[in-house]
Order: structure tokens, then sequence, then C-alpha cells
């Protein structure tokens, strides 16, 4: 699927779990195999954000390995941080050019549709129809969908005049996930949550009855009542969703989920609690879920989707007679409904004859888009129509129901506003919308040009920011330097040589590498194509980062080093430092010096350029390259040799102009000290040092942390407040240095003075 959902076939609930009791559980320092392992694990349960946590923090301590880059990419999909997956998608894209990853652009465009990143995945889709042998493929046939919904997307108007939608507030919806609303036989909302109380920590209290679970909730004028879970299904012990009755209201059908069975349709007797039993008529062996029924001329018809053998894709819409309680002759609708890839949540309307549903194939403007269908009078289905905005999103929208008797439709969504305390569209929420005419949109055509009238081509505003993510993605930017240089045989940390004295020296060797070199033609190729670019590369990223920092903005460029086997690991760390230095005096240097003020904190703008060093030594060379001195043909010469000897610039960084903190104390005395603690959170991926904290005066004493503050850990400077000020208002700052990025914060303590 492009865009992940919270599994409406099999409920994850180890997955919430998971978001919830984790943050505790990671503020130390790992090793990036423990990290790894743990992900792997996380992932492997279905816990994909969990996952990502852990992925994350191996990727902190290495993030040029691309398996880790892969893994983290899968585990942000999975769990719905469709930009941060992007970005991932897209780094090791450049990298692997498909060769290990063979989706990895397909990945890359549909996590940019799910974002609304428009023009990137029209590139990126048709990149991938043109990389596509085969036009009949998934790929293909999804490549050419995906770039019609592009053009949807922009194409499309908002309908404001004919359509309002509506977030439902707390307490319908929540923190966690909701979805699948229906209105019952009672006039009562029915919906399935996944909601439990919480501890200080933010664990769940009681786990043992942590489910999905039918809830209903009414309306009482313009506020909702406290949803109550449905008694008829209160005590199952798994997870319930989905939720439907037969026209008369005699009986209730729903999907029951655990990890060992799957998902499976039950039925039960809506006047009673009787144990519900899985809907006779139906496969045991496959999914059956997301049921609804209704009854067109007479005849009961069960809609429900599944991935029984016979459909078209991997989830597909299904029908059947519902008869007695018995699902009679169930069959796939077929096509044009079902696709190769998902459709789910179907709804029929019987007084248009529309089947509303969601496809995630289908041209769309982001995952799951909702489409309508017209049935024909010989019941086949007319070719679906994207329900259009504000239906749909770029995220995933899905369960459209209508009726129209009462004017009122639902719908379950991530998008962006939904609440989310894990990331914008982490979770489902459920929606009402109210129509003044039927949802029916009409498509905007596809404009063909005459041939004689040349294109107009649209770009995309070219901003110094957009420049410098550009160059960005084709990271890292790695540059080369020959043996033992700069400052040869020597134990220093600096240099005063710039990068392009190191790189014209190694120039002026290259005849002798090609002399020494077994292999001359593969020396000059690497020399050619990959120490030329990265020389090349630096003098654009030099010029890209002029006019960035001269709009005040703080950058750091992180840089990791790398040395050749033939010394000690210490002195090898010590010649990465010397290496990194030699960049650090050429971009000080560069264009005339137009980034030195800049890189001492003199700029009258604000503006600051850092290299943060990530160094290594020997122990992450590759395995094929010579230490032995007296094999200078494979130590020094060879091609593999001289890949190791480099610097990367792996990432940029790009913080804003630092905006003052602020932390009030409250009411305080005259007289009287107390103390307060202010919290301060490491998110980068090195320890951070607060180094000074200084207050304009005594009444406020700060005290800065004793140990470093591991990274996603947070610390306390604590704040003395000695009581020695005057009565009234109190506004004092203090100025917090650290070894890190921001390297200064303002710290502004207000409170008020009382006898």
């Amino acid at each position: 699927m492009p865009c992940a959902v919270v599994n409406m076939n099999t409920i994850h609930r180890h997955y919430f779990l998971f978001c919830l009791a984790l943050l505790p559980f990671v503020g130390s320092g790992q090793s990036v195999v423990q990290w790894t392992i743990w992900g792997d694990a996380a992932f492997e349960r279905g816990e994909f954000y969990g996952a990502s946590r852990f992925y994350g923090g191996a990727l902190e301590t290495d993030p040029g390995r691309m398996s880790l880059q892969w893994k983290q990419a899968e585990a942000l999909r999975l769990s719905n941080q469709y930009d941060k997956a992007a970005a991932l998608y897209d780094r090791v894209y450049h990298k692997d050019q498909g060769r290990t990853h063979a989706d990895g652009l397909r990945w890359l465009g549909e996590m940019q549709l799910c974002s609304g990143q428009y023009e990137e995945a029209e590139r990126t889709w048709k990149k991938a129809l043109q990389k596509e042998k085969d036009k009949g493929s998934f790929t293909a046939l999804r490549a050419a969908n995906a770039l019609e919904g592009c053009r949807l997307a922009t194409a499309f108007k908002t309908r404001t005049d004919s359509l309002t939608i509506e977030h439902l507030p707390q307490p319908v919806n929540t923190y966690d996930s909701e979805f699948g609303a229906r209105i019952g036989p009672d006039s009562a909302l029915y919906f399935t949550s996944l909601r439990g109380k919480l501890n200080a920590d933010e664990e769940v209290q009681d786990t043992a009855t942590y489910y999905t679970a039918l809830f209903k909730v009414k309306e009482a004028g313009s506020a909702w009542t406290e949803p109550s879970i449905d008694p008829q299904t209160s005590s199952q012990q798994v997870d319930i969703a989905n939720v439907a009755w037969s026209s008369s209201g005699e009986w209730m059908l729903f999907s029951k989920c655990n990890g060992v069975e799957g998902c499976h349709i039950q039925i039960q007797r809506s006047s009673d609690n009787s144990n519900a039993t899985p809907l006779p008529g139906l496969v045991v062996d496959h999914t059956t879920t997301q049921p609804m029924v209704v009854q067109v001329e007479g005849k009961e018809w069960l809609y429900f989707v599944s991935d029984t053998p016979g459909g078209e894709g991997e989830m597909d819409i299904w029908i059947a007679q519902f008869k007695d309680g018995v699902a009679v002759d169930p069959k796939p609708l077929g096509k044009p409904v079902n696709t190769i890839g998902n459709e789910r949540s179907p709804w029929y309307d019987r007084h248009s004859n529309t089947l509303y549903f969601s496809s995630d194939f289908l041209p769309g403007i982001g995952g799951f888009d909702v489409f309508t269908a017209q049935q024909n009078t010989d019941g086949s289905y007319a070719e679906p129509v994207n329900g259009g905005k504000p239906i749909n999103s770029p995220a995933n929208d899905l369960y459209a129901s209508y009726d129209p008797k009462r004017n009122e439709g639902w719908l379950t969504s991530n998008r962006i506003g939904s609440f989310a305390a894990k990331g914008e569209t982490c979770c489902n929420d459920l929606y009402r919308f109210r129509l003044n005419e039927p949802l029916i949109v009409e498509v905007p055509p596809l404009i063909v040009k005459v041939d004689s009238i040349p294109p107009i081509v649209s770009t995309p505003i070219e901003t110094p920011q957009r420049t410098l993510a550009q160059l960005q993605a084709d990271f890292p930017l790695v540059l080369y330097f020959h043996n033992d240089e700069p400052e040869p045989r020597s134990w220093k940390v600096k240099t005063d040589k710039t990068y392009n004295t190191t790189y014209d020296q190694y120039a002026a060797l290259r005849p002798l590498y090609e002399k020494e070199n077994g292999d001359p033609k593969a020396f000059d190729a690497f020399f050619g194509s990959e120490v030329q670019h990265g020389h090349a590369q630096l003098q654009q990223l030099a010029q890209a980062l002029i006019p960035v920092l001269k709009s005040g903005q703080q950058i750091t460029l992180e840089v990791r080093g790398h040395a050749s086997p033939l010394a000690r690991n210490d002195y090898n760390k010590n010649l990465s430092l010397r290496r990194i230095e030699s960049l650090r005096n050429q971009l000080q240097r560069a264009n005339s010096n137009a980034l030195a003020t800049f890189m001492d904190s003199t700029a009258s703008n604000g503006g600051i350029l850092r290299i943060r060093e990530l160094p290594f030594g020997e122990d992450r060379s590759a395995n094929t390259v010579s230490d032995d001195l007296n094999d200078l043909e494979r130590s020094v010469y060879s091609v593999a040799a001289a890949r190791e000897r480099r610097i990367e610039v792996e990432r940029i960084l790009i913080d804003p102009k630092t905006k003052d903190l602020h932390f009030s104390i409250g009411t305080v005395r005259q007289g009287v000290e107390q103390r307060f603690k202010f919290p301060i959170t490491n998110t980068g991926p090195v320890p951070l040092t607060i180094m000074t904290a200084r207050s304009e005066c005594d009444c406020i004493m700060p005290r800065t942390p004793e140990m470093p503050i591991a990274p996603g850990s947070t610390g306390e400077l604590e704040l003395i407040y000695t009581g020695r000020t005057i009565l009234g208002p109190l506004m004092r700052k203090i100025t917090i240095t650290t070894d890190g990025t921001p390297d200064k914060l303002i710290l502004v303590v207000e409170g008020t003075v009382i006898e």
C-alpha cells in the first residue's frame, strides 16, 4: 500500500502500546548493532513506529549506512511518517539506483504523494515509468495512475460551496486512532477506537484490556456525550472493529481480529449479548472484514473486503446475498472497482445506486482515496470516479458513507489536522461531511497541446534553501586525499592547508598513481568520476551557502572522517581531524572570504556556519584494503585504498535564527529562596554539553548540568531564585552556551515577586 494505514484487517494493538511506552525506554546510548536488533524485532512484530525510533537511534550513530537508511525508510512509511520516509527513500535511491532495493523509486513516489509533494512525485513517477521495461507490470501501471493523480491534485478545486467537512472533537476523537463511523439502529454513532488510561510515563495502565473496541456516542446539541463501549461486544478480549447491521436491525456484524487467527466477520443477534460466531458462508482461512449490509429491491446484500483467491489484487471488495444470517454465493465485484492494488471500506447508497469505496491503486491525490462507482441496471459498475477535495487528501481517506435522508456522511482520515501526538499523520480520526448535492465530481480533462505550440513548462521557484536541498540530494559529498595528507607523519589535529591545496597536490600525483596501479584505467576512472566530482561539488556548496547565511540562518555541516589502515587507529583519527580542518579552511577562504564572518560567528545578521566533526579511523576501513607498507600497490595506489582516504559531508542542518526561550516561575516571595528546573532536550546525534549559563543579576542564579546530555535525553538547568529583588513583575535574561546547535540560547525567566 502507498501510505501505510493502521491495518483495518489485522489490528496491531502492540503498535499503539509501543508508541506510548517507548519514550521513557530509549534514553541511554546504545551501539548500532543493539539499536538495529531492537528495530528488527519491533518491525517483525508490526510495531513500526517503535522500529522507526530504534533505527533512528542506530542512524544517529552511523547515518551513512544504506542498509539502515532503507530499514528506517520502511519503518517510517509503515508508521505514516511520510515526509521523513520520502527523504530517506530519496537518499537510498541516489546511492543505490535500484540495484539493491528495486522498489526504492516506487516508494519514494508514493511517499511524495502522501506528503503532498506533487511536483517531486511527478518527476519520480516519470522516472519510474521510464525505467520499467514491462509496461504492463504493477509498477508501470501504478506509475501511470500516480501521474494522473498528480495531475488531478493540481486540477481539482476544493469544494466549499456544496460540501462542508467537520473534524469531530474530543472526546470522540483522541490521540490514539478512531475509524469506521456508522449510525446504528438506535441513531447513536458507532465507531472503532483504541484507548486506555495512561500513567505519568504515558504508559498504558492496564494492557490486558487494551484492545480496539466498538464505542458509541450521541450528539447533544453542539457537544458529544462521553463515548462508551458497546455492551454487546464488550466481553470480547480481542480486537473488535467495523460494525454493521442488517436492514431490519435484527443482525449485528463486526470484524474480530487476533494475531493467530487473523480477521473474520462475526455475527450475532442484536437482541442479546450472546457470543458471536463466524458468519456462515464465508471462508475461514482468509481475511474477511469491513462488512456493510444494504437492502435493494427486497433483497439484502452484504458488501465486505477479503483477500480470498479469485479477486484482482491483494484486498478486494466482495458481495454476497445476506439471507437469514448467512452469506450466500460470495464473489468479488471484479473490474473496474477492484484493481491489482487494494480496495477497502465499501458502502452502498441504495438511493442513488452508488458504491463508495477506497483504493490505493486508482488515480488518487495521496494514499487511499475515496471513489464512487455508479451501478448499472445490469449489475455492473461504471468506471470509478475520484471523490475530489476535500473528501480526499494527500494522506489516507477511508470508510466513506453517506445517508441522503440525514444529509450526513462519515469519513476516516489521518490527514494533517487529525489529533496526533507522534507526528502529523500518525493516527486516524473521524470526520463528518454534509452535501448540498450528490458527491459527483467532474474530473478535469487532460488538455493536449497542439504540436505546433511549444509546451509551457512550469518550474518551481528556486530559493537558496531549495538549492541547498537539491545539492544535498546527491550527498554524501566525498572529498579524497593522497596518503597521509595533509601534514604527513604528524600527530597534529590542525592544519593550515585548504582542501584546494591538498586536491592540487593529489592531482599532480595522478601520473604516479596510474604508473604504480595494477589497473591504470581503473584509477583514471576513479579520479575523474569521484575525486574531481567531489571537488566540483564543494565549490557548488560554498556558493550555495552564501545566500542562506545572508538571510540569517544557522547552518551545521556534519562531516565524517575516514582513513586507510596503514597507521594506528589513534593516528588515523587525528589525520581525519586534519582533513576536516582543511575543509574548514577551504570554506573560510572561499569566494573571497565570503563565509568567514559566519564561521567565526561575527556576522551582524546572526547567520552562523559550523562544522560538526564525526571522525573515525581504520576500524571502519574496507576489508580488501591492505595495511602492508611493503605492498604499496594495494595499500596506497589501489582504487580500494584511495577510496578509504576521504571525508564525507553527510548532512546539512539548517536552523532558524534562535528565538528567546521563556520560563515562568510564577509567584515568589521576596527574600525567600526557591529552586526550579528548566528542561533541555538534546535532539542531536551526539552528546550535548551546556558550557555556561550567565544571569543578568544575582536574583536568579543558574546551575548547569554536571554531565553531558545524551542524544534523545533531557537534562535540567537548575534556576535558583535567591529572593534578592524588588517587589512586582520579574523578568531576567540568562545566556546559555552549548557545544551543539544552536551554540547560544537566551532564556527569559518571568514571574511576580510579592512580600
